[in-house]
Order: C-alpha cells, then sequence, then structure tokens
C-alpha cells in the first residue's frame, strides 16, 4: 500500500510528459515519401529522384538491408521575416545510420549525422537528443531529405514544431531524464545499501541486472550518448541485443539464487539443470544470426521469463515466504515494461511520449518493489531467526528453548494449567555407539530419520499435546538435545498403551550403511501437576525416571519418588567416583583361573574394587554403568591398566607360568589411540602383551568399524588375546566374534548358574563350549559355584572355569601367596571356596 502514492506519482509524470512532449503546435506527418535505395548514391542525385512515393513508407519502418530516404518539402516562406525555423525530432535512436540533409531548391545548405554508429561530431558534446534545425527560405523551396540505413527496424516517427515549442519541450525532456537518471541512481544506491546491510545472497546478480537495465535504458531512449563517450555508446548499440541476453541470464540467475532457500526451481528440474544453457544459446546465436532472427528469439525469452518468474513467486508465496510478493511486484512491472518496449521494436505499439516513459517507469517501480521487499525481507529475516531459535534445524521441531519460553504460555492460553498431564522423555542412547561407529553425520542421520518416523506416527496418535510453531505449522514432539526427544500427553490413563505404540516403531530394525540394528533408547515419564507443578520440574523428574532405566527394568519407567532418591544416590557416587579415582582411592582384587582338565591355576581375572570413606564398599554393577554413562570410563580404564601393569612388574611370579585378565569396556575400543595408551603403558613397565588378556564387556556394535578394527589389530600385533565377557547376553555377541577376533570367549554366569536346573540353559552353555571348539578358542565358564555345575562342565570338556566353588577374589597379596603353595588347587576345593 506504501508503493501507491509513488505510483500515481510516475503515472501522472508520464500522462504530463506525453502532453507536453509536443504541444498543440506539433505536426506528425502520418506518411512520408519514401524510395528505396538500390545502388549507392549521393544527396544530390537522392534529391532529384522521382521514385519517391508514399507506398513505400510502410515498407521503409521494417527490418532491411537496403538504405531508404524519405523527403520532406517545404514551400517558401510568406512571412515578412527572411527565414523562419522549424525544429525536427526523432524518437527512435537505434537506426545505425541516420543523415539528414537540408536542401534549397538543389543548394545543400546542411548535413546532419544522427545514427548511432556515426560519429555526431561537434554536436555530440552538448547532445540533448536528435533535433534537427530546418531553416525556410522565402526566396527557394525548401527539402529535407532522410537517409536511414541499419539492421535494426527503420522506424522514424517524426514531429515538426516551432522555435518556442522546441526549446520548451526540449527542457521538459531534459528535466524528465534527469528525473528519470536520478530516481534510478538513488533508488539503486539505497537498494544496495539495503543489499549490504541485510547480507542478502545474490548481491553481485542483483547489481549486474541493474547496471545492465540502466545501460539498455540508455540505449533504446537515446540517452546514452549523455553519460557515456561516443565509442561506448556505439559498441552498446553493435550488442544491443548480447546486453539484452546477458540481462535476461542475470535476471534468471538472481531469481534462482533468491529462492534457492525454498528449493524453488526443484533442485533436479530441467530449468535448474539446463537454464543456463538456455542463454548461453541465445548469445551464440547473436552472432550468428540476423538482427530479426534474435530479436524474435529474445521477445520469447521475454514471454517466458515473464511467465516463470510469475509461477516462482507465486508458488514462493503459497509456502509461506511473504517477502516474494514484493519481489512479484519488481519481476511483474520490469518485465511488462520491456515487453510493452519490444512492442515497440515490432511496431505492435507506437512511438509516442506515453509509450517512450513506460520502459524508464517500469525500472523505477522495479528498484522501488526490490526496496520493500528488501525491508520484507529483513522482517521475515527476524522472523525466521526467532522460529529458528525456537526450532531444531535438521527435523524442524520445536526444540528446547521452545519447551522452557513458549510451552508455558501455550498451556495456560489451552486452559490446560489444571489439567492432568503427562510428560513422556524418550532418550535415544546409542547415538554415541553409532557416532563411533560409522561417524558423526551418519549417527545424526539416524537420529534424524527415527525421530522423524516417530513424529509421523504421533500425528496420529489421540490423546498427545499439539505444539504451535511461528510458521503456522503443528507439531507433537519437541528435540531437547540430539538424541532426547518429548511429548505431553493430555490422558495420563493411556499412557501405557501410547507408550507401547511408541515402542513397537522403536524396536524396528533400522539400517546404517547397509547394516541392521535396533535403536536402543530409555523412556521416563512424570505426571502434571502432582509430580511437577511446572515444566521444570516436570522435566527433571521425567530425566530422573529415564536415567534410572536399567536392563532389567525394561525400557520404560515412570516417575516415583524412590527413584528420585535413587538418583540423588547416583549423582553422589559420580562425585564421589570422580574424586577418588585422581586421588587413586580404588584398586583391584584377583580371582584365580582354573584349567578344568589339569586343575591348575592358569591365571587370574583383575577385578576393580572402590572402596570410599563415605559410602563405604560399592559394587563394580553399580559404579562402572555410571562410569560409562558419564564418561569416567576411560580414566577408570588407564588408572587400572597403569595399577595392574606396575604390580606385576614388582612381582614377575604372578606371570611367570599364569596369565591375567583385565576387564575393560566397549567404548574403549572406540576410542582410536586407545591400542596405543595400552602399549605405551606395557612398554613402560617391560612387560609382555602375551601374559596378558583383554576383556571387553559386550556393549556395543563393532561391525565395519575401522577404529575397533586398528585397535584389535595393534592388539594382537603386541601380543594380547581378546576375550568377550559375558557372552549370549548382548545383542551382538556374534558379529563381535569376527569383529574383535577373539581368542577367548567367556560364558555368562546366568546361563552357568542354572546349568542344573533348567535345559535350556544346558543346551546353550554346550553350544557355546563347542562354538569355542568349532572356532579354536577358549571357552572359559564363569559363576561356577558347585561341584555338580564344575563336573558337568568337565564333562562337555570346556577348558578354563573360575568361580566362588574354585576360588572367591582375592588381594594381589594373597594371589601370590596362592600361587607359592605347592599343594594342587582342588585337592580339597570347599576348605578354599
Amino acid at each position: 500500500m506504501t508503493a501507491n502514492p509513488l505510483l500515481l506519482c510516475l503515472v501522472l509524470l508520464a500522462q504530463l510528459s506525453a502532453q507536453n512532449a509536443f504541444g498543440s503546435d506539433a505536426y506528425t506527418p502520418s506518411v512520408i515519401p519514401t524510395f528505396k535505395e538500390m545502388t549507392p548514391m549521393s544527396a544530390e542525385v537522392a534529391l532529384l529522384s522521382d521514385a519517391f512515393n508514399d507506398d513505400l513508407y510502410t515498407e521503409s519502418q521494417n527490418f532491411s538491408e537496403n538504405a531508404y530516404w524519405h523527403k520532406l518539402t517545404f514551400p517558401k516562406t510568406t512571412t515578412q521575416e527572411n527565414t523562419q525555423n522549424l525544429y525536427l525530432t526523432l524518437s527512435y535512436f537505434i537506426i545505425e545510420h541516420l543523415d539528414f540533409y537540408l536542401f534549397h531548391d538543389e543548394q545543400l545548405i546542411s548535413h546532419w549525422k544522427r545514427g548511432a554508429l556515426q560519429d555526431w561530431g561537434e554536436d555530440n558534446s552538448h547532445y540533448k537528443g536528435i533535433w534537427i534545425p530546418i531553416t525556410l527560405s522565402d526566396q527557394h523551396s525548401t527539402s529535407l531529405l532522410i537517409r536511414k540505413q541499419g539492421n535494426h527496424p527503420l522506424l522514424t516517427p517524426i514531429k515538426l514544431m516551432d522555435g518556442t515549442t522546441a526549446a520548451e519541450q526540449t527542457t521538459h525532456k531534459l528535466i524528465f531524464w534527469t528525473f528519470i537518471i536520478s530516481t534510478l541512481t538513488i533508488l539503486l544506491i539505497y537498494n544496495i545499501f539495503l543489499f549490504a546491510l541485510l547480507k542478502q545472497p545474490g548481491f553481485i546478480y542483483y547489481l549486474g541486472l541493474n547496471l545492465i537495465i540502466f545501460v539498455s535504458l540508455s540505449a533504446i531512449t537515446g540517452f546514452n550518448r549523455w553519460i557515456f563517450s561516443q565509442t561506448l555508446s556505439q559498441w552498446i548499440t553493435t550488442n544491443l541485443f548480447v546486453v539484452f541476453g546477458l540481462g535476461a541470464w542475470i535476471l534468471f540467475r538472481f531469481s534462482m539464487h533468491f529462492l534457492k532457500d525454498i528449493q524453488i526451481p526443484a533442485p533436479d528440474s530441467l530449468i535448474k539443470r539446463y537454464g543456463d544453457g538456455l542463454f548461453v544459446a541465445f548469445l551464440l546465436a547473436t552472432q550468428v544470426f540476423s538482427v530479426k532472427t534474435f530479436a524474435l528469439l529474445f521477445a520469447f525469452i521475454e514471454v517466458f521469463l515473464f511467465f516463470m518468474c510469475i509461477a516462482w513467486g507465486l508458488k514462493a508465496y503459497n509456502k509461506g515466504f511473504t517477502p516474494v510478493r514484493f519481489y512479484l511486484f519488481s519481476w511483474f512491472f520490469l518485465l511488462t515494461g520491456s515487453i510493452l518496449n519490444t512492442f515497440i521494436f515490432w511496431k505492435i505499439l507506437p512511438i509516442t511520449p506515453v509509450t517512450e516513459s513506460i520502459f524508464p517507469i517500469a525500472c523505477i517501480l522495479q528498484l522501488l518493489g526490490f526496496a520493500f521487499a528488501f525491508a520484507d525481507k529483513a522482517k521475515q529475516m527476524e522472523r525466521d531467526r526467532r522460529t529458528q531459535a525456537l526450532t531444531d534445524l535438521t527435523t524442524q521441531l520445536p526444540n528446547r528453548a521452545y519447551y522452557f519460553d513458549m510451552l508455558p504460555s501455550q498451556i495456560q492460553k489451552q486452559g490446560l494449567s489444571d489439567q492432568k498431564l503427562a510428560l513422556v522423555m524418550i532418550d535415544l542412547t546409542n547415538h554415541q555407539t553409532l557416532s563411533q561407529a560409522f561417524g558423526p553425520a551418519k549417527a545424526d542421520g539416524a537420529m534424524c530419520d527415527i525421530i522423524l518416523k516417530l513424529h509421523q506416527q504421533t500425528q496420529t496418535m489421540e490423546g498427545l499435546l499439539s505444539f504451535s510453531l511461528a510458521n503456522k505449522k503443528t507439531t507433537t514432539l519437541i528435540r531437547m538435545t540430539t538424541k532426547k526427544i518429548i511429548f505431553i500427553s493430555t490422558q495420563p490413563d493411556a499412557l501405557k498403551t501410547q507408550i507401547q505404540q511408541i515402542q513397537n516403531t522403536l524396536d524396528h530394525p533400522t539400517r546404517v550403511n547397509k547394516v541392521h540394528f535396533r535403536h536402543q533408547y530409555k523412556i521416563g515419564s512424570a505426571l502434571y501437576p502432582s509430580q511437577g507443578a511446572d515444566l521444570d520440574k516436570l522435566y527433571q523428574h521425567a530425566l530422573i525416571a529415564k536415567d534410572s532405566v536399567t536392563y532389567s527394568s525394561g525400557h520404560w519407567l515412570p516417575f516415583t519418588d524412590n527413584l528420585k532418591n535413587n538418583h540423588a544416590h547416583q549423582l553422589r557416587l559420580i562425585t564421589l567416583l570422580t574424586e577418588d579415582i585422581e586421588r587413586d582411592i580404588l584398586y583391584f582384587d584377583i580371582q584365580p583361573q582354573v584349567d578344568l582338565l589339569t586343575n591348575n591355576i592358569t591365571g587370574g581375572e583383575v577385578l576393580i574394587r572402590w572402596n570410599n570413606v563415605h559410602m563405604g564398599q560399592v559394587s563394580p554393577s553399580e559404579f562402572i554403568p555410571l562410569a560409562e554413562q558419564t564418561g569416567l570410563i576411560y580414566k577408570l580404564t588407564d588408572k587400572l591398566l597403569e595399577s595392574v601393569f606396575l604390580w606385576a612388574s614388582q612381582h614377575p611370579k604372578a606371570l611367570s607360568t599364569q596369565r591375567l585378565s583385565i576387564n575393560i569396556s566397549a567404548l574403549d575400543l572406540l576410542q582410536e589411540n586407545f591400542a596405543n595408551r595400552i602399549l605405551e603403558l606395557l612398554y613402560k613397565q617391560q612387560l609382555a602383551a602375551s601374559k596378558f588378556t583383554i576383556e571387553i564387556t559386550e556393549t556395543s556394535v563393532f561391525q565395519n568399524n575401522a577404529v575397533v578394527h586398528n585397535n584389535v589389530k595393534q592388539l594382537h600385533q603386541a601380543g594380547f588375546k581378546l576375550s568377550i565377557d559375558d557372552f549370549g547376553v548382548g545383542y551382538s555377541s556374534m558379529q563381535n566374534l569376527v569383529a574383535l577376533e577373539t581368542d577367548e570367549l567367556k560364558i555368562d554366569r546366568f546361563f552357568i548358574m542354572n546349568l542344573l536346573d533348567d535345559a535350556q540353559s544346558q543346551i546353550l552353555s554346550r553350544n557355546m563350549i563347542d562354538l569355542s571348539k568349532a572356532l579354536n578358542i577358549t571357552s572359559v565358564a564363569e559363576g561356577i559355584e558347585s561341584e555338580g555345575i564344575l563336573q558337568l562342565l568337565k564333562s562337555w570338556h570346556c577348558q578354563v572355569g573360575q568361580g566362588y566353588h574354585l576360588y572367591r577374589p582375592m588381594s594381589p597379596t594373597d594371589y601370590l601367596m596362592l600361587l607359592d603353595k605347592t599343594v594342587p588347587p582342588l585337592s580339597a576345593p570347599t576348605n578354599r571356596a
């Protein structure tokens, strides 16, 4: 609406120009006697030719390879003055060769060159347009010959007027073009300033487009000689359609660049792939074909651009890109002005002061439209910034800021403050594992895929709260972190069913790098307002519930006061564990391992221990998972290895005929420098790697992971043996047998302890022992707690065993004393248990 007053002023200016350009004293001959020049001739010969006739005038206005002569004849003046001056003006400026010859009878009085490719001489220095003074004689008849020749249309609509009117119109025209050029310049500078300030894309295209518009406007309206040198003006005329073609191509590129953020046109569209080639072909055509041919081609390009830009603009607007409305305004007026100007070129429109003003005014409106467009884009950018601040960029879901800043007011507006709600938090816990296994990009992609799949599912579920975004979209999920999402149920009574639907989707196998896997996840929930009177407290309690999920509890836990107490206990454990690791408070015991065929001690498993001054003895099953969750596991492993290697170097007897097995986390193997760190610690104490077995707790996917492969290769080459601990419990055991190139397989105590009572445990354990034989690796049974279990394992030819029935874990000192004994270790097993 703001553009309307200026638009009205510009229209009135065009009308005023039409009224004043050539006043009532102007005379416009509709037909001029004409003849076609077949062979070159002088003006004197042409003057005497009797071939002039009115029938050729229409033909002389078209494209032609011939030269045409026009003749205007004036009778002797009858005024009392000896002479009387008339002025002839021409409004078409692209005729390459244009000569005017003034005769009194047969005597040549004056000759003017006004062609676009001609040297105008001294008249060029004070150019005011094409104004030819005709001095009438009272003694002789006066004739004016006009010769024209060129590749462009030879349009010659002329006007005649007296001296007073000519002076007035010269001034009017000068004022008009001063206004046009000044307005164009001011608007262009303003837009360039906005462009630079807002850091809009496509700046070079916009600048180039308006430079081309300015050059084109100067050529077709004649003021090129006003602002450019004669040489440059002639070059522009010679290559006018090259300039037009470049302008069309730049407009095409600018349009695509501006709309690329909303993918208009589509990346795989034909115009996106071949559009540049179309303009290159046109530019090549200007060097091959005639002006008439590529003028016709350019007319088609103009129409094509008009409909293409309008279509793209409307499509962008329908996508919610509101700044494009002013771009539509600019494109419409610019291309409409260009097309109407082409109509003049093809004689569809006459050359009049109004039609002359169309293209200049269209250019001003174009610049004006862009000025409003940039201001609108600034507002859009501000809105986008606010939206982006509240939106996850990869999934377009609300983010953490939305939850804490916007959701409270939304709940209040919807009148849900007193309604019972349930906050459900889903944590996709395998993001770090996927990142280490496949790289962060593929891990993030896998997270986004499953989150969007869950969002698509929750959109169709009943009883979930919808979240409104600034772009008027509604969602049902909020992405709090890379791997953590939440939704709010408005039907807490149906929460179990809703979560079961979510779990069905999460449990469905997915693929990353052609590897099938199932997402690992934890779900926690908390009720509003009974378990959290505000969203902050509700989130905290759902987080506690989620973090309390264990392998044995399933994937979902609702919040309870007991969980809160346990969570506080875990936080304290983490704090104390961090402090005690730094102070080297943790120590290790050793549980002997026995060769079940010879009953000899083959070595021992190193077991980490923690006795805190405040908490007392803390079980590894309690603090090891916490260390893995918080990243303390890496420092914990380093401290353990350092302590064991130091002790072993000080007591070589412990490794004389035995081996030591050291437990590490699977997360350790996913560190690039893990093997190097172990080897540095080992070589520092001058120990042999062949005396140690590395046991890996099975918690991760190792297949096709280069980091794991390199660590395993280095450890094997150094002489370490590798063992899979708790085999059969994890979900990827068979994959890890291959990935780890394992030397030893430890059957989990879960199966061993139930051997006498559970037929399935017997089948599985025996098959694992047979699998070890087939793979030529050592089978180890842990958790042997009775003589019956021991004898059963011996009958199956299990190679190594450990458990309370054989030996309990003991201090390193007791382990050395045990090795000193000469009595066979199993002569009285119950006494040593």
